[in-house]
């Protein structure tokens, strides 16, 4: 069983962990930026990282496309260049792992039941315990964050990445109303199912940070900043992320 009690402890990048097929993404992702080049006079590069943890509904998927899009008009390509967003792809990663049995919508929709839940779904499903699932999750959540220039949605980002940096967690927040009409927007559903969707997933993202990490997803002080998406845009966010990126990037290598 995963927990931070149990830590995951650095994940050192080795020339062997990162010398895999180029066919997977997040492994091309890992090779080519653990190995990259080095930074200015031959110092080893900030490594960067963002964390976006959110309602569902809220648009964590939004703000990392606008966000990466923003990192794209910054000159200093050391710290914004080369990012990519993981969630799909991680999600994808794990689902191919063949020591695991575990459905891709369950992994998209971050689904994390109760334990009783979890025991008859294997008995009668044989899917692998969703412990041994997650800690799969949270190592290349770990990876990722280490080799850095990674937008990771979800995945209890910011609890399994804390202590490394310099890096940026933010959470997104919506009314219900807003991220009802987005939910029904994406998945094209009725408000009913909508707000299924929304009560199971922040459901189980609430759970799986209670269970793994004992903190209540809630809490603002996990967070470098709360942002409400149903009256603060997408740019703006993003604008305020580049800056405190920035700064903490030139804190770390100074």
């Amino acid at each position: 069983m995963s927990s931070l009690g149990s830590p995951l402890g650095p994940i050192r990048i080795s020339q062997e962990t990162t010398a895999m097929s180029p066919v997977n993404p997040v492994e091309r992702f890992i090779h080519g930026h653990a190995y990259g080049p080095k930074g200015r006079d031959g110092m080893p590069r900030v490594r960067p990282f963002v964390t976006i943890s959110r309602q569902a509904g809220a648009g964590g998927h939004s703000l990392a496309s606008v966000l990466i899009e923003r990192f794209h008009q910054e000159p200093d390509k050391e710290v914004f260049g080369d990012w990519d967003m993981f969630d799909q792809k991680l999600v994808a990663m794990v689902a191919d792992d063949p020591d695991l049995r575990v459905s891709v919508e369950a992994l998209l929709t971050e689904e994390y039941r109760r334990a009783t839940d979890d025991f008859f779904r294997q008995l009668f499903t044989a899917t692998t315990h969703q412990d041994i699932v997650m800690d799969r999750v949270f190592r290349l959540v770990r990876v990722l964050a280490e080799v850095g220039k990674a937008v990771i949605v979800g995945r209890a980002g910011s609890e399994v990445t804390r202590g490394l940096g310099p890096s940026v967690s933010v959470r997104l927040i919506a009314s219900k109303e807003v991220r009802l009409k987005r939910m029904m927007e994406l998945h094209g559903v009725d408000e009913r199912k909508a707000t299924e969707l929304i009560d199971r997933s922040d459901s189980g993202r609430a759970r799986l940070l209670k269970r793994h990490f004992r903190v209540d997803i809630d809490d603002p002080l996990l967070y470098d900043a709360v942002w409400n998406t149903g009256v603060v845009s997408f740019d703006a966010i993003a604008e305020s992320m580049v800056a405190l990126l920035r700064e903490r990037a030139a804190r770390h290598s100074g």
